[in-house]
C-alpha cells in the first residue's frame, strides 16, 4: 500500500496587503486587478511553463500611475519580484500567496459588484 501525503500550505494576507486591498477597493480598481491576476498568473507561470507577468501588462491595464504603483506593490507583496526591464519572476514559492491574493480580489470584486 502506498500512502500519498498531501500537504496544503495555507497563505494568509499580510496587514500591508490588506491595506493595499482596501485602497484598491476605494479606488475601484479591484476588478482590473482581478483580471490581471486571473489572466497573467497561473500555476504554469510559477512552474516556468508560460509567459509570466510583466510590469508593462500592469501599465496597459491600469491607466493611472498611482493605480499601477498600488498594483505592483500588491503583486510584489505576494511573492513576485519585478526587474528594472519590466520582467518579473516568482520568489521562493509564491503560488500560495498569489492564490490568497486571487481569492481576496475575487471576494472583494463579488461583494462590491
Amino acid at each position: 500500500r502506498f500512502w500519498i501525503q498531501t500537504q496544503f500550505i495555507s497563505a494568509e494576507l499580510t496587514e500591508d496587503q490588506l491595506l493595499l486591498l482596501l485602497e484598491s477597493l476605494e479606488r475601484k480598481i479591484v476588478s482590473q486587478q482581478l483580471n490581471l491576476v486571473r489572466t497573467h498568473i497561473t500555476l504554469g507561470s510559477f512552474q516556468g511553463e508560460a509567459d509570466y507577468l510583466k510590469s508593462s501588462n500592469i501599465s496597459i491595464m491600469m491607466t493611472q500611475e498611482q493605480d499601477q504603483m498600488l498594483t505592483i506593490a500588491l503583486v510584489e507583496l505576494s511573492g513576485v519580484q519585478f526587474q528594472e526591464d519590466g520582467s518579473a519572476f516568482p520568489r521562493d514559492q509564491p503560488f500560495e500567496a498569489m492564490a490568497a491574493l486571487f481569492v481576496a480580489l475575487y471576494a472583494l470584486n463579488f461583494l462590491s459588484g
